[in-house]
């Protein structure tokens, strides 16, 4: 006898495991799909299952624990093995917290790597002991001889076919996502879209067709895309909801949101998401999202710079797993063992990022960026901040682009057709002009931009950094005179030399609510 003890997310195969089970189950019981699925098919169950999930099931009859999480990582898994070798699980880190067998520790070179990429990739946590499980991966532990196994049920393979031209590929890539998407809706659902200036939310809003779209709007206009994604929401006939986010506002939020993060996160774009979730949950109770299609298309400048400067002569040849370990590179080894008390340096984050993904001597430069993409980035930074914020503001975020109809195509374009000296995401472009103006299909990757770099340096604001710069805690881990350091005008006038004050703020912040 099995029982579900905990699940979190939305099955989008339920027709086909209707079938492949024999019998129809309510749409809305996803977590009657996991069990079903578990008693069919056993310990090889995720293998059947799509779309978004992390479970927990209890087998009686084997004296068993199951846990999975899905290929993306689009829902969170977390386990502890205690000092008498029993599994704590949740798929929250507070549910471990909270469950008396865990003395909380920090874990110091969580936050060496911290303050490298902004977010910690791979399986450990700031919590000393206390293990993520890596997407595509189950987890059974036996009871009777506590015996833990983690074994892998899915990886992501890149299987280049240049058997199609791009054109071929991008209605291949339309007609799926067509195909698939009635199958990420459940009839009589509240839904809106969140909406950017750019082509994945316009191509994605097209294609679910809400009543309702959501961006964040701000009165700095070098940042502010909501003019652009109110235009795309006119194309679209939807009603546009503008998320007006202010300092005050943004600066407010930050400790409740890192406390719903669980972990830190220094993206800047994580506290905007938090209030655009927080806007949308007034009007909606699900949001799609367009988390996917840069990862899965190569839609990232660094696709594009890595060409330019590898067609240049005076560029230095470096390997590109040195030249690109993640989407984010904040402080170098020098700078960390300058600033921390404590620095170790056992871990480098290169070295993390090569051990989350592999390939061998034939893979193409953007091939590992890729990779890289997909296992590093992705799953450490962009779906975390997607799912925490959306939960912690009561919302349900679902993300299409990220069904895995969609990678079986898109693992197979070739890189070639995916990035040129002027342009990114060329086939995923093409598919979306089935749907959306040319203009906007087309129109240069704009990202989610925040004018924190220019708030961080006003009233009342730096000064609130300052004061933490200087506090106590502060002064366990960081030499506090560099810190004042940092925060001086000549500082902070250097390109991106604000993303370390924020990696370091974010942390404290964090710091002083777990600890």
């Amino acid at each position: 006898m099995s029982e579900i003890k905990n699940f979190s997310g939305y099955i989008s195969n339920k027709r086909e495991l209707s079938e492949m089970l024999g019998k129809p189950f309510d749409a809305k019981d996803d977590a009657g799909y996991v069990k079903a699925a578990y008693d069919r098919w056993g310990e090889e169950l995720a293998k059947y299952l799509q779309g978004m999930f992390a479970f927990i099931i209890y087998d009686e009859n084997e004296d068993k624990t199951i846990c999975a999480r899905d290929r993306f990582g689009n829902e969170s898994m977390y386990y502890y093995v205690t000092e008498n070798e029993d599994v704590i699980f949740g798929l929250t880190i507070n549910e471990i917290l909270d469950s008396g067998a865990y003395k909380k520790e920090l874990n110091e070179q969580a936050l060496e790597l911290f303050l490298t990429y902004s977010y910690l990739p791979g399986s450990d946590t700031f919590f000393k002991g206390i293990k993520k499980l890596m997407p595509g991966f189950v987890l059974v532990y036996k009871n009777d001889d506590k015996k833990l196994d983690i074994k892998r049920y899915w990886k992501l393979t890149y299987k280049g076919d240049d058997s199609k031209t791009t054109d071929e590929y991008a209605e291949l890539v339309n007609s799926t996502l067509n195909e698939l998407v009635d199958d990420w809706k459940i009839e009589g659902e509240s839904y809106g879209n969140f909406l950017s200036g750019g082509v994945d939310s316009a191509y994605l809003a097209a294609l679910t067709k809400p009543k309702y779209t959501f961006s964040t709007a701000y009165d700095n206009k070098d940042f502010d895309e909501s003019e652009l994604a109110a235009k795309s929401a006119e194309f679209l006939g939807a009603e546009h909801i503008r998320v007006k986010v202010t300092p005050e506002d943004y600066f407010g939020v930050v400790p409740e949101a890192m406390k719903a993060m669980e972990q830190p996160l220094a993206d800047a774009s994580t506290i905007a998401f938090y209030l655009a979730c927080r806007g949308a949950k007034k009007y909606v109770d699900v949001c799609y999202s367009g988390e996917g299609a840069d990862e899965l298309f190569c839609g990232y400048h660094a696709y594009v710079r890595r060409l330019v400067n590898s067609n240049n002569p005076d560029y230095s040849s470096a390997p590109v797993e040195t030249y690109y370990i993640g989407n984010t590179k904040v402080m170098s080894e020098k700078e960390k063992s300058q600033v921390l008390k404590n620095y170790k340096g056992n871990l480098t984050p290169l070295e993390l990022a090569r051990s989350l993904y592999d390939f061998d001597d034939s893979t193409g430069d953007l091939t590992k960026m890729w990779l890289c993409d997909l296992n590093v980035w992705f799953e450490g930074d962009i779906m975390l901040n997607a799912e925490k914020m959306s939960k912690a503001n009561g919302l349900i975020a679902r993300t299409p682009f990220l069904d895995s109809r969609i990678y079986e195509v898109a693992c197979k374009i070739p890189t070639d057709y995916e990035a040129s000296l002027s342009e990114s995401k060329i086939v995923f472009r093409k598919a979306a002009a089935h749907m959306i103006p040319e203009e906007v299909a087309f129109r240069k990757k704009l990202g989610f931009a925040v004018p924190v770099r220019v708030w961080m340096r006003e009233e009342p604001f730096i000064s609130q950094i300052k004061e933490l710069f200087n506090s106590e805690n502060a002064s366990k881990y960081f030499d506090t005179n560099l810190l004042n350091n940092m925060l001086t005008d000549e500082y902070l006038d250097q390109p991106d030399n604000w993303r370390k004050v924020w990696c370091i703020y974010i942390f404290l912040i964090w710091y002083g609510i777990y600890f």
